[in-house]
């Protein structure tokens, strides 16, 4: 077993250094790119404009809970129980109420992360519109991420996937 991964492990180590010798690889940082693109600083100025009203929102119930607690502390010892459980029963209400709604703004799959998504959409389409257009006037084979390390783009013939898959096939078939 041990000899077998070895083997394909040369095998592919020399296969890349042939292939690397004709490969012509670029490299961008998406990060800068979308600091410095003017359609994602207008996109990013839309996002903060839309996040400071649902802040606001939620401010003015952070503010309503506390006006209502303040006004409770207050009447607490002139209250009736049935009226010391109504109001409790309010402010926990609204605070459910403010909870919901965070969660529906800045929760996983919230309006936040939707809007960001579709404000981010047609740029990361632009985006890899522009880099599969460059990399075929330029004869670039692959474009590298800076930022995160991964392929923006690369040409089919580099995807060697499905041979590693049948290499590896081959060793479990001679292990059994």
């Amino acid at each position: 077993m041990r000899k077998i991964i070895i083997t394909v492990l040369a095998i592919i180590c020399l296969s890349s250094i042939v292939w690397a010798e004709s490969v012509t690889l670029a490299y961008i940082d998406t990060d800068r790119v979308m600091t410095e693109c003017s359609d994602t600083q207008e996109a990013q100025q839309l996002f903060q404009t839309e996040q400071q009203s649902w802040n606001e929102e939620v401010q003015e119930l952070d503010m309503e809970i506390q006006r209502l607690s303040d006004e409770f502390d207050q009447k607490k010892l002139i209250l009736t129980e049935s009226g010391k459980e109504e109001a409790a029963s309010k402010i926990r209400e609204l605070v459910e109420q403010r909870d919901t709604r965070v969660n529906e703004v800045f929760g996983e799959g919230g309006l936040a992360m939707q809007k960001n998504a579709e404000l981010l959409e047609p740029i990361l389409n632009n985006l890899r519109d522009v880099i599969e257009q460059i990399s075929t006037e330029d004869n670039i084979d692959m474009v590298l991420d800076a930022s995160t390390g991964g392929i923006l783009y690369a040409v089919p013939r580099l995807d060697i996937t499905d041979q590693v898959i049948e290499e590896m096939n081959k060793v479990t078939e001679t292990e059994e």
